[in-house]
């Protein structure tokens, strides 16, 4: 009897050795290169080991396997994907090929999490598209321009502010800061008062709700850090894990509030051009459409409306936050190109006779250059993810004879490209002349992708240069930023976060010393 069982035993552990051992041959059967991969986990051990998304993603682009070929074909998990390193084949992907790869891979639980599925990140076409047209024109000139003097409030808060701060030093006149914190509250500030006309205080109440909950929605917990992992690499199982983008605690504070902002705007009549005016409009036309007995038009529920506001949130002060406070770390580290650019901005001042406008905070050229070198170390998202939806399979010439098959999800890991000495030489130094403009010129292109490229890149691009230049003027105006015993000499990364954020904090000084304007 045991005998019998063993045997059996053993006739099953080799059925299934010899379909595990077919199931990850994919690449090399179809002489495709390949990252060999492990048994179960694919290629993602190193991540499942803490190593962290922008480490994993890094490791996967320079590994020896992967060199001097333009994809590579590797395993999340169990399914067979390719990682693009070829600049030329990412365009294609991105831009030319668009409608071949219309969607993204992740994909979060559409029954159980209605504000994640519906957020335009994961929303799949058409739907994606007519969202994704519908809330476009709230990054339009004209609406900047309308929005911008309440971007420079915010700015003339956080001066008022940083020159209120107790000194710790009276000789030198200086006191010590943590910049992600201080950048974190204006740029929820922003937020608020141009996507929701909502004052969230943050300077004065940096607790408050907005910024509680903003903290709380970026806090990478293991589990969390899990949970996403399974988003992007697992997302036909997400619906089984019981995972929520957003905490049960957070999704009913946002929900309040959008829909509370929402319901006060429309008693009072008012119009502020904001994503609020914008999402009541959607709402309106949904009950029109209603009305009118049309079915086939994509219907903005609340959930709908509320998951954009949402991400308008989400991303437009967590990314920005994040380059502002990189950006004051290389600066301190670095004085003379932090005099550099204070002579940049003193001499814009006194052109604008004092006043920060967005004529003169986008005539700020080596500023623009300083958050193009942070974005180019430091991306916010390390990796692009697109799955071929087309359902004729995708050629690869003049590369391979290799065909992607509809449903293949295909990885592009910007943050390797970033680093890669072949398109930026002496990668890890943080040297802006490289984005000065007639450097550009010389630049690959597609090699340089911080907010994506195509129909799928950020809609926010431009607002978010805006905000992190009006806030990074609004510091050096008054101050100058220097390191102090706490700051570290290079930046930890989380690894359990799967966007690009600091481990502990960025620990700087400020030392009182106005430009005069």
């Amino acid at each position: 009897m045991l005998l019998g069982l063993l045997i059996l035993s053993l006739i099953l552990l080799a059925i299934i050795c010899v379909l595990l051992h077919r199931h990850y041959s994919y690449w090399q059967r179809l002489g495709v290169p390949e990252i060999r991969p492990m048994w179960i986990v694919g290629n993602l051990m190193p991540m499942l080991m803490q190593k962290g998304f922008p480490e994993f993603m890094y490791q996967l682009y320079n590994h020896p396997e992967a060199r001097n070929e333009p994809f590579v074909g590797i395993y999340m998990f169990h399914q067979p994907s390719l990682l693009i390193r070829n600049p030329e084949v990412a365009k294609n992907i991105l831009v030319r090929d668009f409608g071949k790869f219309r969607d993204r891979h992740s994909n979060t639980d559409q029954k159980h999490d209605s504000l994640g599925s519906y957020s335009l990140f994961f929303l799949k076409n058409p739907a994606w598209k007519e969202v994704r047209m519908k809330l476009s024109p709230f990054f339009t000139g004209t609406r900047l321009r309308k929005m911008f003097p309440l971007i420079e409030d915010v700015g003339a808060s956080m001066d008022t502010h940083l020159r209120q701060q107790p000194l710790h030093d009276q000789h030198l006149g200086s006191f010590d800061l943590e910049a992600k914190e201080l950048c974190a509250l204006f740029t929820t500030d922003v937020i608020a008062t141009v996507a929701y006309g909502v004052r969230a205080n943050s300077f004065k109440d940096p607790n408050g709700d907005f910024r509680r909950h903003g903290r709380s929605m970026f806090k990478f917990s293991l589990l969390r850090a899990t949970g996403f992992t399974a988003i992007v690499f697992l997302p036909h199982l997400i619906s089984y894990s019981g995972f929520n983008v957003l905490s049960a605690e957070d999704a009913r504070f946002m929900r309040k509030t959008i829909n509370y902002v929402m319901e006060e705007r429309e008693r009072s009549g008012k119009s502020r051009n904001d994503l609020i005016d914008i999402l009541i409009e959607l709402r309106r036309s949904t009950l029109q459409a209603r009305a009118s007995g049309i079915r086939d038009q994509f219907e903005f529920k609340e959930d709908v409306l509320v998951a954009q506001a949402i991400l308008f949130f989400t991303a437009g002060f967590e990314a920005s936050s994040f380059a502002m406070a990189i950006t004051m770390y290389q600066l301190a580290k670095d004085a003379d190109i932090q005099e550099r650019l204070r002579d940049e901005i003193k001499e814009a001042l006194v052109e604008s006779s004092g006043q920060v406008t967005l004529q003169m905070i986008e005539s700020l050229e080596y500023l623009q250059m300083i958050l193009f070198e942070v974005e180019r170390i430091y991306p916010s998202l390390v990796f692009l993810e697109r799955e071929c939806t087309s359902d004729q399979a995708y050629p690869l010439d003049p590369f391979s004879k290799m065909r992607v098959p509809k449903g293949m999800p295909v990885y592009i890991p910007l943050y390797g490209m970033h680093l890669d000495p072949q398109f930026y030489p002496e990668p890890e130094k943080f040297q802006p002349e490289r984005f000065a403009p007639e450097n550009r010129k010389t630049h690959t292109p597609c090699t340089f992708l911080p907010f994506g490229l195509g129909p799928h890149g950020c809609i926010g691009e431009r607002f978010a240069y805006i905000q992190a230049k009006v806030g990074l003027v609004s510091i050096l105006r008054n101050h100058r930023i220097t390191t102090s015993e706490h700051t570290p000499q290079r930046i930890e990364l989380d690894p359990k976060s799967i966007l690009m954020q600091v481990k502990g904090g960025i620990p700087l000084r400020l030392i009182r010393d106005p430009l005069g304007v």
